[in-house]
């Protein structure tokens, strides 16, 4: 079984959860994946020249791999959302050297992580609405400005993506910060449907990393 260094995990009756970091260079991540991978495969791997993005491809099919304990081929589709063909249902993240998936039998699932960086200030208005903006910055906190992108980054995934206002269209329910919790939200076009999204935060030495799912 190829190796991933989980740092994170989350199973249940309905979802199979797990954030990695992946540090070895591409030429160590092909060797625990090349058997695995179909002509097809391994010819888009070829056409990849960056080393992250290298990384990001092989350790993608690793963890998948750790997931399910047999390898699948990743499809995606012409909006860019992943899938494979065993009626399972799949959401993955990159941050960095940071990859997140999570794999449903059961119903569409979505995961998105990210390094608290006050980068986000500049766009936070963005997705955002503003009286609400005001309060979060009332209390100085990134911490929460994240968990709304996370968020809505996670809901986009769930509904594969097309026409939604991260503003307008993706709403969450005000909530107190915390470690790790629940975060209630809904997603108002067309139609009104609730969520209950997870999310926790992870120390990784000086720098900490947001995790926000549904399954």
């Amino acid at each position: 079984m190829p190796e991933a260094d989980i740092i994170f995990e989350k199973i249940t009756d309905n979802y199979n959860l797990k954030l990695a970091k992946f540090e070895e260079n591409p030429e160590v991540l092909f060797q625990q994946i090349c058997d695995d991978l179909s002509d097809d495969e391994r010819t888009n791997f070829i056409k990849i020249k960056n080393n992250k993005r290298k990384v990001e491809w092989l350790g993608t099919r690793i963890l998948m791999k750790n997931i399910l304990g047999k390898y699948l081929k990743i499809h995606y589709d012409n909006k860019g959302n992943p899938y494979i063909n065993n009626k399972k249902y799949i959401s993955i993240t990159h941050s960095g050297n940071y990859i997140g998936m999570i794999i449903s039998n059961n119903e569409a699932v979505g995961i998105d992580t990210e390094f608290i960086s006050d980068r986000i200030l500049k766009t936070a208005h963005k997705f955002i609405p503003e009286k609400i903006l005001q309060n979060i910055n009332k209390e100085n906190t990134l911490e929460k400005i994240y968990i709304h992108w996370c968020s809505k980054e996670t809901l986009y995934k769930i509904k594969g993506g097309g026409g939604y206002d991260f503003k307008k269209d993706f709403i969450l329910e005000p909530f107190q910060l915390k470690e790790k919790g629940e975060i209630i939200s809904f997603i108002i076009k067309n139609q009104t449907n609730r969520y209950n999204l997870s999310y926790q935060f992870i120390n990784q030495g000086n720098k900490k990393l947001l995790i926000v799912w549904y399954g």
